[in-house]
């Protein structure tokens, strides 16, 4: 894997954990060539990139290239996603990560704080997946490799998934995900993931009905020992490994992977319409699509809910106990 960073030094923590400065790639295959082409249009800020390869023995195996920015003035997700809606020119499974940055957000716009001593991941893969035989696992790929690589760098941890896409540590929001599909027809052909983890800051940020609370890694004891950067290189392995698994098994193994991790089976909810704005209090928000126990999850993720009429496959989800 090459790492292409606009960083003046090698040695900035976190990336001493990341790379060795010392292994200079100088000659690249027509495809690293493609690589860096990209990503210099994809970040056009970064005026002098330096690449570098992996230390062999710990470069996830499947990625092509990594960015690296010392700050992000815009989304690296956006820009990614428009990549992923021009796969022939993706040269293959690209990723970016931003040590600070600005104008992130998470699903449906909202801001996603990103300060420095936190993992902001964006990365794109071309596939060739049946869309409707894979769309189920699509939206939960990511949230699963959240879960394999704190399993990896922190195993007395216990992350918990909250319907659909948050990681929570304590009931406290540690990571978030965003996931977007680019399809033809009945194919899929690139995916796109976003995905920020709370590692050394827990952002200051208003409690709100959907996220009352939000935590970092190293607020938990069994998380202190965890880096940036070796949690970047646990991550990007488990996201390829989920990927290939999706593509030769299907989705049941990731779909069950999400149950297994989810915490929210027995827990009373309510289940609000996506787009309303976050609320500080129940009040402030108009009647729910669903309040009760919830009883399961249905083979393709959606919240089975007690007393609601039909399983629900969108919305936000509060606890309620």
């Amino acid at each position: 894997m090459l790492v292409i960073t606009d960083l003046g030094a090698w040695d900035v923590d976190p990336l001493a954990s990341l790379v060795e400065a010392r292994r200079v790639k100088l000659g690249l295959t027509p495809a690293e060539d493609e690589a860096v082409v990209l990503l210099r249009e994809l970040f056009p800020r970064a005026r002098s990139l330096n690449t570098a390869a992996m230390a062999a023995d710990r470069a996830p195996a499947g990625w092509l290239a990594l960015a690296v920015a010392a700050k992000a003035d815009a989304s690296q997700y956006d820009a990614l996603m428009a990549v992923a809606r021009r796969p022939a020119a993706l040269p293959g499974p690209i990723a970016a990560i931003a040590l600070a940055g600005c104008n992130f957000h998470g699903n449906r716009g909202r801001p996603w704080s990103a300060p420095r001593g936190n993992l902001h991941l964006s990365c794109c893969l071309p596939v060739d997946l049946d869309l409707a035989r894979s769309a189920a696992a699509l939206p939960a790929t990511a949230a699963v490799a959240v879960c394999d690589a704190l399993a990896q760098c922190a195993p007395d941890l216990e992350p918990r998934l909250k319907w659909v896409n948050d990681v929570l540590l304590a009931c406290a929001k540690v990571a978030g995900v965003l996931a977007a599909a680019q399809t033809r027809g009945s194919r899929v052909l690139a995916l796109t993931f976003g995905i920020g983890v709370n590692v050394a800051v827990a952002p200051e940020v208003a409690p709100t009905v959907f996220v009352p609370r939000v935590t970092c890694l190293h607020a938990h004891a069994a998380g202190r020992q965890v880096t940036v950067g070796g949690l970047t290189l646990a991550l990007l392995a488990a996201l390829g490994a989920r990927v290939v698994q999706l593509a030769r098994e299907g989705p049941d193994p990731v779909i069950a992977a999400y149950r297994q991790s989810c915490g929210d089976i027995g827990r009373r909810v309510g289940v609000w319409a996506e787009g309303l704005p976050d609320a500080a209090d129940l009040a402030q928000l108009p009647p729910p699509l669903a309040t009760g126990r919830v009883l399961a999850l249905a083979g393709d993720l959606a919240l089975v809910v007690d007393g609601a009429p039909e399983p629900l496959r969108n919305g936000r989800l509060a606890y309620l106990d």
